[in-house]
């Protein structure tokens, strides 16, 4: 808010600001009449997101802190004494972004954005620093929106990730849970049979039934209807021998049937035998269940090492990459959205070479490719979700195709795509930066990203040199073996 107490600007105070101190006395003169000096308590609002950015502001004294509230990842911009902010000479800028608090008592000057054309030929020192500052502007900007979009796609695969993690955790936790519990269950078993007398035909016998027991097929391929009518036919039987029939699954799981139990029933007491059959079911059981711990566990191992691969921990930022171990992986930490109607058509040629390269920011580039494709196709309503990834050897370097049959990219603004800022997605989920990002990282690498697109079917073509050349055209690395 304006203070009628803020005092009036001189050339004098402009002069020992180092942005103003380069122009000529006509020219602080000019500003100095030009510019309408505001003062804000601290705390007050300066600057509101979302209204129109018509004003060229000089901070005086205090500070500004501007941010961006829809924002959580974006850092706070603090203008300090001495600082431009606001609408620039040749800025674009229509909207203000953030919003801009007073932290201090703060004092600025402000001049409507509609002179910044004279401005521009009464000082044209301070104008050319004010470009420079533009410059630098845009280019910090750029770099806190490509972390935010980090952060963002870091969040959709931290939470996907999350997910499948917890399936394998919470399956070793119920397994162990159960073997615990079966255990206890073997073990009181086990001392019912205490002193129980046996002749060696029984004992052998029920050792050799236990040993038998080698793996888990309670879940084995066949017909359900046939294995069915085993376990009923076993129960018939151990209801005819005075046996628990509640066994008859967890014995036909265990591959017993009552050609191989008979002898037991015959050489034991129907007590002694009831004992006999819990202990080979038991067995049963904690074979399966520990098959279970086994395999959630080795899921677990291999979703931590996927993440390792794809961070490239505990790697220099430019070393030998093998690219499709990189997209194999990075197609890992989106299973979680791939496995809901979608279908990834993996065509490698398994015998690329490892390139020089920086693994972390390539595994970026693929995360957008792969993140584009999802949402180009989540919109179909009917027919297949094809992802299909193709990598190839040209001559000097790698191909890599990512096509999706999604709905397609109109002709009228390919051209387009690659634009910082230009997103076709609605408002709010998309920054129009991933496609930028994926451009500057391979053109860092030395190579190109083109795409082809026609209704049902759009190819991003990503292509990697085997050698990386310094700009002198020496190698940095030798040629990669094959």
């Amino acid at each position: 808010m304006k203070n009628d107490s803020c005092g009036r600007l001189t050339p004098e105070e402009l002069a020992r600001f180092p942005l103003f101190a380069d122009d000529e006395p006509a020219a602080l003169q000019w500003l100095a009449e030009h510019l309408e000096v505001r003062c804000y308590k601290s705390g007050e609002t300066m600057m509101q997101e979302g209204t129109p950015a018509n004003e060229f502001v000089v901070i005086l004294e205090g500070e500004l802190h501007i941010r961006r509230p829809g924002d959580p990842y974006a850092p706070v911009f603090v203008r300090v004494g001495g600082q431009a902010t606001g609408v620039l000479p040749f800025s674009r800028m229509k909207v203000i972004r953030g919003r801009g608090t007073a932290v201090g008592d703060t004092r600025i000057a402000v001049m409507p954005a509609s002179e910044l054309r004279e401005l521009v030929y009464r000082a044209p020192n301070l104008a050319q620093k004010l470009v420079s500052e533009m410059t630098d502007r845009t280019r910090e900007s750029a770099q806190n929106q490509e972390r935010t979009d980090k952060m963002l796609a870091l969040g959709k695969l931290a939470a996907g990730l999350a997910h499948e993690l917890n399936n394998p955790a919470s399956a070793a936790v119920r397994s162990s849970t159960l073997l615990a519990e079966t255990l206890t269950r073997r073990r009181r078993e086990a001392i019912g049979m205490r002193g129980v007398v046996m002749s060696p035909e029984a004992q052998t016998l029920l050792t050799v039934l236990s040993e038998s027991i080698t793996e888990c097929s309670g879940a084995e391929s066949g017909d359900a209807l046939e294995r069915a009518d085993r376990e009923s036919e076993l129960a018939d039987w151990l209801e005819k021998q005075n046996l628990p029939s509640e066994l008859a699954g967890d014995l036909i799981g265990a591959k017993l049937t009552p050609e191989k139990l008979a002898p037991l029933a015959k050489l034991m007491s129907t007590e002694t035998a009831a004992h006999g059959l819990h202990l080979l079911a038991y067995d049963h059981q904690i074979i399966c269940l520990t098959q279970e711990i086994e395999e959630a566990t080795r899921r677990i191992s291999e979703l931590v090492q996927a993440v390792k691969s794809y961070s490239y921990m505990d790697q220099t930022p430019l070393s030998e990459i093998d690219v499709e171990q990189g997209i194999d992986v990075t197609l890992r930490m989106f299973q979680h959205q791939l496995k809901h109607g979608f279908e990834v058509k993996r065509k490698f040629a398994g015998d690329l070479p490892k390139i020089p390269a920086n693994g972390s920011e390539l595994n970026q580039v693929w995360t957008n490719l792969i993140d584009n494709a999802i949402s180009a196709m989540r919109s179909k309503t009917n027919g297949e979700k094809i992802l299909e990834v193709c990598t190839s050897r040209e001559p000097e370097a790698i191909l890599v195709e990512f096509t999706d049959n999604g709905a397609g990219i109109p002709s009228e603004i390919q051209g387009r795509v690659f634009d910082p800022f230009f997103t076709t997605k609605p408002v709010g989920e998309g920054t129009g930066l991933g496609l930028d990002i994926v451009q500057r990282i391979i053109r860092n690498h030395q190579g190109t990203v083109r795409v082809e697109s026609k209704p049902g079917q759009t190819t991003f073509q990503v292509r990697l040199p085997f050698v990386r050349r310094e700009s002198s055209g020496a190698a940095t690395f030798p040629v990669a073996k094959v």
